[in-house]
């Protein structure tokens, strides 16, 4: 067995405390991340990997750069809503009104950093805030938004 195998197989074999004592001489920290044990476990096997291969070459790092970059791979996150725009649901019967600031939302004079938030706060429960205003349906797909103001 090579040295790397040895290693990782030394890693594999340790309890939780132990991982973490590891994580602390591997890196020089004074706490681990909040990682479960076997998360912990594949990162440091990665490190070892890492340390033991010279990590990721130029090239494979362009590489990565250029597939995060391809704006055209990915949707973007929620349609852009200008401040002042109006967002409007109705929810068991009552209206709820959200005004678009420049950084974040108001509903019933307070403010929230997402639509999100606004969503919990008026269900109770965790909804994706843009989808319940309508802003993306997946009937529809998305919707283009312009500023009511």
């Amino acid at each position: 067995m090579s040295k790397l195998a040895e290693q990782i197989a030394a890693i594999e074999a340790m309890s939780a405390r132990e991982r973490k004592a590891e994580w602390r001489r591997v890196f020089g920290t004074s706490a681990p991340p909040a990682f479960g044990s076997g998360l912990l476990a594949r990162a440091l096997a990665y490190r070892v990997q890492e340390q033991a291969t010279g990590g990721l070459g130029k090239t494979q790092l362009r590489r990565i750069a250029a597939v995060g970059s391809k704006s055209g791979d990915r949707k973007p996150p929620s349609p852009s809503l200008k401040p002042g725009t109006w967002l409007s649901r109705t929810w068991h019967g009552e209206t709820h009104l959200v005004i678009v600031l420049e950084s974040g939302f108001e509903y019933r004079d307070q403010r929230y950093i997402s639509l999100s938030a606004v969503a919990k706060t008026i269900t109770g429960a965790a909804w994706s805030g843009p989808r319940f205003f309508g802003l993306h349906s997946p009937r529809l797909g998305r919707l283009g938004v312009s500023a009511s103001g």
